[in-house]
């Protein structure tokens, strides 16, 4: 995260300096002494940010740094002028209190039946961009009083309003009023760097509207699985071994929907089983690996209208929750159910999902899992652990 705020902050200097040596050329502040005066009453000044109804209180050690002496080549005397640097990197750090992530609306089910709804909240982000062009051209123009003056700065901070994705009005319009089903797992004891990237993954699938009709891909909406997608190595079972790569533990996040949508009689598309058995998807054979470009997660609304997709991940529990509009289907689950169970950890399951109608048609599907031994994976470990 420091490196990709350190790109931004000294990526912006030279367009910054070279946009506000422009606005200065076309102003009466056009000579470098008279842009040298204006600095030197600014930097007495206080500066306020203002935002919406909050306002930040600018520390005046800080905002001193704003300005800073050079010697001029052609003419060997000393002047002022504004470092972009300082303030993108202020205006960064502050947005970090600022800024707000949206959040959708979610339904919730009391204890009657009842469906209610947790309203969505707007977001807002600071732009950086935008507020540092107020501050330099504030600096470079200032108030033109002399350096004594007291009075105050009041800049409005320029924020953009972010929309979530689904709101109270999307979910009645489109049917959403009934929770279809749940699907639960629990990864206590998992490594650290599992928790992280089970808790990255799951905030990709919460808030997601599924057509009717609409086949859902779990790759697909997972996307780049890698560092820059905020991923640590964890062990992935892969050509037979256990080997650290980026995203280890996103199969908690494909089994616990793959759960869900069986629970809500989806109809599965694709779906495959682990190579071998893993404690964090007990019970055995209700699971589903994923792996991009190899094995995949797919699954079709078959319902009559919207179905909305939420995940949450509390403590060492992994959630999902389907909400659509209830066409009246049942489904039951039978297993899943081990056989063929060895000494050496290997096992077969099946898990059979009937789903009754409401035109009294049924449909029956029967998912086989086959888990090699454990100890026939070697664990390759991560040489920077």
């Amino acid at each position: 995260m420091v490196v990709l705020i350190s790109v931004f902050i000294f990526g912006q200097i030279f367009y910054y300096n070279k946009m506000v040596n422009a606005t200065i050329r076309d102003t009466p502040l056009a000579t470098t002494s008279k842009l040298t005066a204006s600095l030197t009453n600014t930097s007495q000044q206080k500066f306020i940010f203002r935002y919406q109804d909050n306002e930040v209180s600018v520390n005046s050690n800080e905002s001193k740094t704003w300005i800073e002496s050079y010697i001029r080549n052609y003419t060997g005397k000393k002047e002022l002028r504004i470092n972009t640097n300082k303030i993108l990197a202020y205006l960064e750090k502050i947005s970090q209190e600022i800024n707000i992530q949206p959040q959708n609306a979610k339904l919730v089910i009391n204890d009657d039946g009842v469906t209610e709804f947790e309203p969505p909240q707007s977001g807002r982000m600071l732009d950086i961009p935008a507020t540092a062009n107020k501050i330099t051209t504030a600096l470079a123009h200032g108030n033109n009083k002399n350096s004594n003056s007291e009075e105050i700065l009041s800049i409005e901070l320029v924020i953009d309003e972010k929309q979530p994705d689904v709101t109270l009005d999307k979910l009645n319009n489109l049917g959403i009023n009934t929770l279809l089903a749940r699907g639960e797992s629990n990864f206590a004891g998992s490594p650290k760097s599992r928790v992280h990237n089970i808790t990255v993954g799951s905030k990709k699938f919460t808030g997601i509207v599924v057509k009717s009709g609409e086949e859902f891909s779990f790759n697909k909406l997972l996307g780049s699985v890698d560092a820059s997608s905020g991923y640590l190595p964890e062990l992935v079972i892969k050509k037979g071994a256990l080997i650290p790569e980026y995203g280890g533990g996103l199969c908690q996040v494909s089994t616990t929907l793959f759960r869900a949508a069986t629970l809500a009689g989806l109809s599965i598309l694709e779906r495959h089983p682990h190579s071998l058995p893993v404690r964090y998807y007990n019970p055995q054979g209700f699971d589903a690996t994923i792996y991009p470009g190899v094995s995949d997660l797919r699954f079709k609304n078959d319902t009559p209208g919207y179905i909305l997709i939420q995940a949450e991940v509390v403590g060492d529990q992994m959630n999902f929750e389907i909400y659509g509009t209830n066409d009246g289907r049942k489904t039951t689950i039978d297993g899943p159910n081990q056989y063929d169970i060895k000494s050496n950890g290997s096992l077969k399951t099946t898990l059979t999902r009937t789903v009754l109608y409401p035109d009294g048609s049924e449909k029956k599907d029967v998912f086989e899992s086959s888990y090699k031994a454990p100890g026939s994976f070697p664990v390759v470990r991560n040489p920077l652990e």
